[in-house]
C-alpha cells in the first residue's frame, strides 16, 4: 500500500511538471506568433511609406510599389520645400497626415503618439489574412532629417541643407502588449543637391 501510494504521488508530481511544461511552451509559441505578426505588420508599414515617398518624389522604388497619391500629398512630401511638414507638430489634414517634424530633443513617437493612437499617423487598411488578427492596425509617421551634420553641407557648396525622410513604423500582435517598432531612413531623388 505504501509503495502504491508513493508511486501515485511520484506520478502526480511528474504529471504536474509535464502540465507546466506544456503550458509554458504554449505561452511561448503564442508570444512568438504575436511577435512575428507584429514584425510583419511593421515591415509592411515601412514598405508602404517607402512606396509613398518614392512615388511622390519620383524616386525609383521597389518592384510592385503601387500607390495612388493626389497632388496635395505629392506637394506635401516635396523634399525641397517640405510643404507638408509643420515644425513642432504633426499634420492634421489628409495631405499632411503622418508628416511630423519634432523639435530638437523630442522623439517623433512622443510628438505623434504613435504607440497610443493613430490620430497623427497613417494607418494601414486591415487585410483579409487567414493568420491572426492584430490588436491594432499598423501605422507609420514620416519626419524630415538633415542629410549631414550641421555645417558639412556648407563645405560641400550645397545650395540648401539636404533632407532625408525617417520613417517610424509600429506593428502590433494579437495581444496589444506585443508590438514592434522599426525605423528606416529614405533618401529621395530630389534631396540630392
Amino acid at each position: 500500500m505504501i509503495a502504491v501510494t508513493s508511486a501515485l504521488i511520484i506520478m502526480g508530481l511528474l504529471m504536474v511538471g509535464a502540465l507546466h511544461l506544456v503550458l509554458d511552451h504554449n505561452r511561448r509559441a503564442a508570444l512568438s506568433a504575436d511577435r512575428a505578426l507584429a514584425m510583419h505588420e511593421a515591415e509592411t508599414a515601412l514598405a508602404v511609406a517607402e512606396c509613398e515617398i518614392a512615388i511622390a518624389t519620383d524616386t525609383p522604388g521597389r518592384e510592385g510599389c503601387q500607390a495612388e497619391l493626389d497632388a496635395a500629398r505629392i506637394a506635401a512630401l516635396d523634399p525641397v520645400t517640405l510643404a507638408g511638414f509643420a515644425r513642432h507638430q504633426c499634420g492634421k489634414n489628409s495631405a499632411s497626415r503622418g508628416l511630423c517634424w519634432p523639435q530638437d530633443g523630442e522623439s517623433v513617437e512622443t510628438l505623434s503618439g504613435l504607440m497610443l493612437n493613430e490620430r497623427n499617423a497613417i494607418s494601414l487598411l486591415p487585410t483579409d489574412s487567414p493568420w491572426r488578427e492584430p490588436a491594432h492596425r499598423a501605422r507609420y509617421v514620416i519626419e524630415p532629417i538633415r542629410d549631414a551634420l550641421p555645417g558639412q553641407w556648407i563645405h560641400a557648396n550645397a545650395p540648401r541643407i539636404p533632407m532625408l525622410f525617417r520613417i517610424t513604423a509600429v506593428g502590433f500582435g494579437a495581444d496589444e502588449a506585443v508590438h514592434v517598432k522599426l525605423q528606416t531612413v529614405y533618401r529621395p531623388r530630389g534631396a540630392e543637391p
